[in-house]
């Protein structure tokens, strides 16, 4: 049977050193309050992968180290955790944590160094451990639904609901990043749309900005061009004194000489085409001044023009072409199709199907729970009755809550939803006859909540596969007789798992395999704890003391010994 062998704890709280090897079957541990029975426990705790307190840590050390070891069986969820994460076992399992004052710490299985994260798994599958605040878990609602779940023999199908739940969810999730996507692209789109018809509305032109650029400059110089042009006309052609009469005057007086001495003919020639050039520039130089359009409302107009493509080129481009590229791009955005909605409704189609999928195998576990809960409820209230709450009732409330955006689908009908199905479980008791089923959380008496929380276990022994169970106080709110029935189911369990048992009463602790007792002492002016095995002497001595208090009588002797020989 797999079982805890050894628990180290060094410089813990007020544990200075301690090494504790546990025997298999029933271990009862026993002390006075504030000995430190419960750091022990809190230490074990620390190598499962609970959260570390540095505060925790012995006052004047650097840090704290908790050590335990295992032996294993053919537990095939521990062995899968070794295999995934490449730690060798060889039926023995060895972890270490450490916490350092700095507030970090450090764990290691096998010897190989692991996240803090890591000790859970194998802690789970392991150990569990019930203290007092775990009575106060079954208070909780949500707590419900794993107890009846352990007890059902529907674990494949509990594997069937989850797998179908996450392929559902994922569908689910992807529909929603496509419409986000399908919403940004639309927004993009919109955007899009409002810069093209900005565009379209101005109606650019390839080359029309430099084109208006230089209207606009001969307009706003058309006086000056005109009496420029007007000057340069007479001097070059028109006036009296113009180059072109003067010009005359030079070829008759080079004809002249050129009759005189004929050497002259190329240079005539040549004054001739300087002639009919300043008439062509006078001509051109007369038209240009005339072409010129002097209306002001033109100009306005080009000035308008000019600002609005100007306008365009400060928002989409540094000059004109690239706003014209731009406007061509998104156009060929707008006009493209990406596929999104048909994507959705793909995926829309696959939701449905995976959520008829989904509602069948979770309808399946409900109608499963429903069996299952019929058979706890009978067991369970047979426990009770052993246990001392005679002629209670119990029952397992199972409910589907309706809603308009559930995600099962039954009978025409949305149900909330989630990996562990559909259904909504809560525990309902009554401990005495003739009163009403109410919910859990309407009981006072603590010996109730842990009696209850006993006789579950009690149920899911041989179902629950964790071997090693830890009961912290398990005898809070009861005494006496009911104590002896509490003790002896206790010891029922021992059977087929190891059981660690902290314990105030006689009657429990009679009923130990093993007992260790836990001491505080105080040296040096501090206090530390330490840990002892009692022989079958010291066995009466401390029940006696835990019957009569510290103050041994003979008559707390004689029913020690009777609870031990019982």
């Amino acid at each position: 049977m797999t079982r805890l062998t050894r628990l180290y704890i060094k410089n813990f709280a007020i544990i200075e050193e301690l090494e504790i090897e546990f025997k298999p079957g029933f271990t009862v541990i026993t002390g006075e309050t504030g000995a430190g029975k419960s750091i022990i426990i809190n230490a074990l705790n620390l190598t499962l992968g609970e959260q570390a307190d540095i505060s925790m840590i012995r006052s004047g050390s650097k840090s704290a180290l908790i050590e335990c070891d295992i032996k294993l069986d053919d537990n095939s969820r521990v062995q899968e955790f070794f295999d995934d994460n490449e730690i060798g076992s060889d039926h023995h399992i060895s972890i270490k944590r450490k916490l350092y004052q700095s507030g970090h710490s450090r764990a290691w299985i096998n010897g190989q160094s692991v996240n803090i994260g890591d000790l859970k798994a194998p802690g789970n599958y392991l150990i569990d451990l019930h203290g007092q605040h775990h009575h106060q878990a079954l208070l909780k609602e949500d707590n419900h639904l794993p107890y009846l779940d352990s007890y059902g023999n529907y674990t494949k199908l509990l594997n069937q609901v989850q797998q179908s739940w996450q392929k559902l969810d994922n569908l689910v999730e992807k529909k929603k990043l496509l419409e986000e996507k399908h919403k940004t692209l639309q927004d993009k789109k919109d955007l899009w749309q409002f810069q093209y018809d900005e565009i379209k509305k101005v109606g650019p032109e390839r080359g029309e900005y430099e084109k208006l650029k230089k209207e606009k400059n001969l307009l706003e110089n058309s006086e000056k061009i005109y009496k420029l042009s007007s000057g340069l006309v007479g001097q070059l052609y028109e006036s009296e004194s113009s180059f072109y009469n003067n010009l005359d005057e030079a070829i008759d007086k080079l004809d002249e000489l050129n009759q005189i001495q004929d050497d002259f003919d190329e240079y005539l020639e040549q004054l001739s085409d300087v002639k009919f050039l300043l008439q062509d520039i006078s001509s051109s130089l007369s038209d240009f001044a005339d072409d010129i359009d002097v209306d002001p409302n033109r100009l306005d107009n080009i000035s308008e023009r000019l600002y609005n493509l100007e306008r365009l080129m400060k928002k989409y481009g540094v000059d004109l072409d690239e706003v014209l590229d731009y406007r061509d791009k998104i156009k060929e955005e707008l006009n493209r199709d990406e596929g999104i909605k048909f994507e959705i409704e793909k995926v829309e189609k696959r939701i449905e199907k995976a959520r008829q999928e989904y509602s069948q195998k979770a309808l399946e576990l409900s109608e499963k729970r429903e069996e299952y809960a019929q058979t706890f409820e009978n067991e369970l209230e047979k426990v009770l009755d052993r246990l001392g709450i005679k002629g209670a009732r119990f029952k397992v409330e199972i409910k589907q809550i309706e809603s308009e955006n559930g995600l099962a689908l039954i009978d025409d009908k949305n149900y909330n939803a989630d990996e562990k199905g559909i259904d909504r479980i809560r525990f309902l008791i009554s401990t005495n006859p003739g009163e009403p089923l109410m919910p859990l959380t309407n009981i006072v008496s603590g010996g109730e909540v842990s009696r209850i929380m006993l006789a579950i276990k009690s149920i899911l022994a041989e179902k629950d596969r964790v071997p090693i169970l830890i009961f912290d106080e398990i005898d809070t709110g009861i005494s006496g007789k009911i104590g002896r029935i509490v003790g002896e189911e206790v010891k029922k369990l021992s059977r087929s798992h190891q059981i660690l048992c902290i314990t105030h009463l006689g009657q429990i602790a009679g009923l130990g395999d093993d007992h260790l007792a836990v001491r505080k002492i105080t040296k040096n002016n501090r206090n530390r704890t330490n840990i002892y095995r009692l022989d079958d002497q010291e066995k009466v001595n401390e029940i006696a003391t835990l019957i009569g208090g510290k103050e041994i009588t003979e008559s707390a002797k004689a029913q020690a010994k009777e609870l031990l020989n019982q």
